[in-house]
């Protein structure tokens, strides 16, 4: 099959995002590689995306659909489920942008590997300055992953592109868990290498709104802890032990030399 007969399928969850929505679709939109899909679920926006969404659904033609609020993972799952026809799958939060190129370069990207999974680099920007913050990541993690990604997700979930096979043999995002990209991760891992765009492809907004910014690091490491627990059996205790304790500390370190040294002078 010729790569340009490959079709692309890449699905937008939006939710309360009318400031941004329209660089997101656009950024689909103006890819180089034109065999694309575009599917964008509305997940009961209140702050006039809908409005948006359908003068834009007019102008380019994409597919819109609308529903209640369900929540990001079974909203992906629907839209990947019910809707996508592509070979190949996509995701993009409904803040975020792609850069022109990403789409045609990961798809070359997999079609010289063995490969059904593959990350672009991605640059972080402020919201408000449009401010460089940083390109990431740095390091190659391409081929067997899974220990290496159990560890941490280094990449932008919006950056990755997947096979259908893929995603059908891992079950798709599992909607009971909050961070619902790394557990995506951690199994595609376990099924597949990793490959890799060693480009920044992907704009990630920083804000005050993403969600890692919103709760308390004791949510986050429950979060982490419920992904960790799930997927405990799919590598060494060693490596799982070692996952578990670094997040722990990550989140709780300061917190933690902070009792440590308040005993230490009560003692």
């Amino acid at each position: 099959m010729k790569s340009t007969e490959i079709l692309v399928s890449i699905i937008i969850p939006s939710y309360n995002h009318a400031a941004y929505i329209e660089q997101s679709i656009r950024s689909v939109i103006e890819q180089t590689y034109k065999n694309i899909q575009l599917i964008v679920i509305d997940d009961g926006s209140n702050d006039g995306s809908i409005e948006l969404l359908s003068k834009l659904e007019n102008e380019l033609g994409f597919i819109l659909i609308l529903q209640e609020n369900a929540g990001v993972c079974k909203t992906l799952n629907r839209g990947i489920r019910d809707f996508s026809k592509g070979e190949l799958l996509c995701i993009l939060a409904s803040d975020d942008y792609y850069h022109p190129k990403k789409i045609e370069k990961q798809l070359k990207a997999l079609m010289n590997s063995n490969s059904e999974f593959c990350y672009t680099q991605a640059i972080e920007f402020d919201s408000h300055t449009k401010k460089e913050l940083r390109v990431f990541p740095k390091k190659d993690f391409t081929g067997k992953v899974l220990n290496k990604v159990l560890l941490r997700q280094p990449y932008a979930a919006g950056s990755i592109m997947f096979t259908r096979n893929l995603y059908n043999k891992v079950g798709g995002f599992d909607s009971n868990l909050k961070y619902e990209d790394w557990d995506f991760s951690i199994r595609c891992a376990a099924n597949t290498d990793f490959s890799c765009v060693a480009e920044p492809l992907f704009y990630y907004r920083s804000h005050e709104n993403n969600i890692m910014k919103t709760l308390s690091r004791r949510e986050i490491f429950h979060g982490k802890a419920m992904i960790l627990s799930k997927n405990y059996a799919l590598t060494e205790p060693h490596i799982w032990i070692s996952s578990i304790l670094f997040h722990f500390t990550y989140d709780h370190g300061n917190k933690f030399l902070k009792y440590l040294s308040i005993r230490k002078l009560v003692n």
